[in-house]
């Protein structure tokens, strides 16, 4: 396993020898090492805002698909319980035995049964896809302006220490 310089965290970069430009560094070597892990905290926490970001939003996209998709699963399974219950009338006018009948409601008032709890699912997706939201468009506006201002910074100005943003 190669040496490793702690970026942030649990981020680590493999000393070896990097291009910055057009000159090559050796990382690990006094004061490049230092730059490296300062450059790449910035790197580093750009990307992971965005990842975050990407994640929640996703995450939120995902639970509003999933609230559908149960709504209309519900909705198949609903369809079958009315079929059925067709099959049970056919059958009940074509003077099948009673015993058959009985099964085929039970199995249309069974289907019909999780009808709430399908909705209360849903329901519930419904909301996590708004928390989601919420907590994406929450973290754009903690650290978005100091994502923004980060990937903008001027060359020559140096970023203060990543806990000097921290808001929490």
């Amino acid at each position: 396993m190669p040496d490793l310089i702690p970026l942030i965290d649990d981020v680590y970069m493999p000393v070896g020898t990097f291009g910055v430009g057009d000159a090559r560094v050796q990382a690990g070597s006094f004061g490049v090492g230092e730059a490296l892990v300062k450059t790449g905290s910035l790197v580093v926490g750009a990307v992971r805002f965005g990842i975050v970001v990407a994640q929640l939003t996703a995450a939120s996209a995902t639970m509003g698909g999933l609230s559908n998709q149960v709504r209309s699963t519900f909705k198949y399974v609903e369809d079958c319980a009315n079929s059925v219950d067709k099959l049970a009338d056919l059958a009940a006018s074509k003077a099948v035995d009673q015993s058959t009948i009985n099964e085929h409601r039970e199995a249309a008032t069974i289907m019909r049964s999780c009808k709430d709890e399908a909705e209360a699912m849903a329901v519930e997706c419904e909301e996590m896809s708004s928390l989601f939201h919420a907590t994406a468009d929450g973290h754009i506006a903690d650290y978005g302006a100091v994502a923004d201002a980060a990937n903008n910074m001027p060359d020559g100005i140096e970023m203060a220490e990543r806990t000097f943003y921290s808001n929490r």
